[in-house]
């Protein structure tokens, strides 16, 4: 009688007689297994798993940390360190050449033309601490500047700085074109009667008024022309924007006038108000550096600078670009105002009595002044003629 076929005790399969091991599923055959269905399968299940733990490496018994590998993996992946990007480096167009110039370069590499050294200014975590370029061999390095501290439990003076809108920067220029409009009519109706042009007569007897005539209508189109592509200037549409409080809209339309070589100066001043506006002080720090290298009597440029330096807590570079503001324009108001601020800020009140005092000699309805001027004088200890500066401080706004 032939021998039977082993039948698998988990999978049921059939296997040939002798074999040992299940060849569908590898399971070690039993003779005499209990048919499909019958199988003790709990016994099977742990034979399985005594396999699976004898084939695993032994844990470290001693070792404090009994977790899984892969929350080990996870731990390790947190602990990887992105190294950071180097920081972009300001580029501007050389006045005299056109070619690029980096923030930091002493002249153009193109032309040669030097440019003053500027600082790298403080970044906004670090107030009060600029970090310059390292002095040259055998010139010492500048001492780091101790800044007033207020005493503990003494009120915080209560000064601001203001700036320039930018509105007033420009001439305004539908304005302007009104004003174009209006005395081109003029030229035009006095013209047509002087010459009698209303007469074919007189206009055959002096051919000449009728190139005048024609000549008034053109400068006055060629004018209108001009002062449209002002209002639709990129600095102009920046210019709005910031006003209206879109900052990030702005700076858009000021790369673009920088590309565009409309104004560069202006346009990196502008874009500099724009980002201290955002609170972006260190970048708002190299737009102006970059436009006093193109100009350094923009007295506007000098007097943001400072209000950036007085945001960092930095008083005396504060005090010291509005001094350079007032040596090119000594009846600037705001740059008087703001100088004070950062006098009382410092708790030199009776210096920034005396700018605070010309600045509303200069700017009567300055409402800043007015109430920088009662603080200080409240600081030392003139409580009516503080109150007086209130008081015309609120006249103004209401």
């Amino acid at each position: 009688m032939p021998e039977e076929r082993v039948r698998c005790q988990v999978c049921d399969a059939l296997n040939n007689p002798g074999e040992k091991f299940c060849e569908v599923c590898g399971v070690e055959l039993k003779t005499g297994a209990k048919p499909a269905g019958e199988a003790d399968v709990d016994t099977l299940l742990q034979e399985l798993i005594e396999t699976r733990t004898e084939s695993a490496p032994p844990k470290d018994k001693g070792s404090p940390l009994d977790i899984e590998e892969d929350i080990v993996d996870e731990l390790l992946d947190s602990l990887v360190v992105e190294e950071k990007a180097p920081p972009k480096v300001q580029e501007f167009e050389c006045p005299i050449c056109g070619a690029t110039v980096a923030e930091n370069a002493p002249e153009c590499p193109q032309c040669h033309t030097p440019f003053a050294p500027i600082e790298i200014e403080a970044a906004p975590g670090a107030p009060g601490v600029p970090t310059v370029f390292p002095p040259p061999p055998g010139v010492p390095a500048p001492e780091p500047v101790a800044f007033p501290a207020e005493a503990p439990g003494e009120e915080p003076v209560a000064v601001s700085v203001t700036e320039e809108d930018l509105s007033k920067l420009r001439v305004s220029p539908g304005r302007v074109i009104d004003f174009v409009v209006v005395v081109t009519l003029a030229g035009l109706v006095v013209t047509f009667l002087a010459f009698r042009m209303y007469s074919l007569d007189a206009i055959a007897a002096n051919p000449m008024s009728l190139g005048a005539f024609l000549g008034i209508t053109a400068g006055g189109l060629i004018a209108g022309i001009v002062l449209l592509q002002l209002t639709t200037s990129a600095i102009a549409q920046g210019d709005r924007l910031v006003k209206s409080g879109r900052y990030d809209d702005a700076l858009g339309h000021y790369d673009r006038a920088i590309r565009m070589g409309s104004r560069p100066a202006s346009a990196w001043t502008s874009k500099g108000v724009a980002l201290k506006r955002l609170g972006k002080y260190e970048e708002a720090l190299k737009c102006h550096n970059i436009a006093l290298r193109l100009d350094s009597k923009n007295e506007i440029a000098w007097c943001n600078k400072g209000d950036i330096y007085f945001r960092l807590n930095n008083l005396p570079k504060a005090v010291e670009c509005y001094d350079r503001a007032l040596e090119l324009r000594p009846r600037y108001a705001i740059a008087w105002n703001n100088k004070g601020a950062a006098l009382a800020k410092s708790g030199k009140f009776p210096e920034a009595r005396k700018c605070a005092d010309r600045a509303v000699r200069l700017k009567p309805r300055y409402v800043a002044a007015w109430l920088n001027l009662g603080e200080v004088l409240a600081r030392l200890g003139q409580r009516s003629e503080a109150e007086k500066c209130l008081e015309r401080a609120r006249s103004l706004t209401g």
